[in-house]
């Protein structure tokens, strides 16, 4: 859960608030649905590939979250207690779109993408939001989606740029509109139904400290 100092200071977003909004599910899934959207009728089987990716790596890191927080299944030793979803879903999203966006190379333009996607994920450490280890495994998960879908490509691909624009406008303007909803929240309200837990597991309690309530 992130930690917002107090005072004045805090009525400004710091830069990694800002730059781990990119990482946000909120921008990230409707951004990728709308070219997911645009770009299957030019290539339905690169685009599903894509879809695939998604989906396996937002269920991977899913189950971790909910592994932890309804059973308290984790890695003491690491500090781990499941995948970082904005390194993993940053590193299986941004450099897509940067794919998508240019069109040259896919191997420098996933390159530029994950790049941004590891600045996204180093975001989660100042916020006291992630470790390490969940940030790189984060990392590492959304990488191998990426590379799957890549993996076989042998020409580049571009969408039109107002189709990207459009994309990333779309995506930006959902955390505006619903502020309210925080994906963390709805996770622990599910592990807690799944597991029967009056609380769910925290960081304390994977290192051995008494669980609260």
């Amino acid at each position: 859960m992130l930690t917002h100092p107090a005072g004045p200071a805090n009525c400004m977003p710091s830069p990694w608030h800002l730059l781990s909004t990119l990482g946000d599910s909120r921008l990230l899934l409707p951004m990728a649905a709308m070219l997911l959207i645009v770009g299957w009728r030019t290539d339905t089987t690169w685009y599903v590939r894509w879809a695939l990716a998604l989906l396996m790596v937002g269920l991977t890191v899913l189950v971790s979250k909910l592994a932890f927080l309804g059973w308290g299944i984790g890695v003491a030793r690491f500090d781990f207690t499941g995948f970082s979803g904005h390194a993993a879903m940053s590193a299986v999203v941004w450099p897509m779109v940067m794919y998508v966006a240019v069109g040259r190379s896919p191997r420098w333009d996933a390159l530029l993408g994950f790049a941004l996607a590891a600045a996204i994920g180093y975001s989660r450490i100042p916020l006291n939001a992630h470790s390490w280890s969940e940030i790189g495994a984060g990392l590492a998960l959304g990488a191998l989606g990426t590379a799957w879908v890549l993996g076989r490509e042998r020409k580049p691909r571009r969408l039109a740029a107002h189709w990207v624009a459009l994309a990333l406008f779309v995506g930006s303007c959902v955390p505006l509109m619903v502020p309210q909803l925080r994906t963390h929240q709805a996770v622990v309200q599910l592990a807690k139904a799944l597991s029967g837990a009056a609380k769910e597991f925290d960081r304390s309690a994977l290192h051995g400290k008494k669980q609260r309530g």
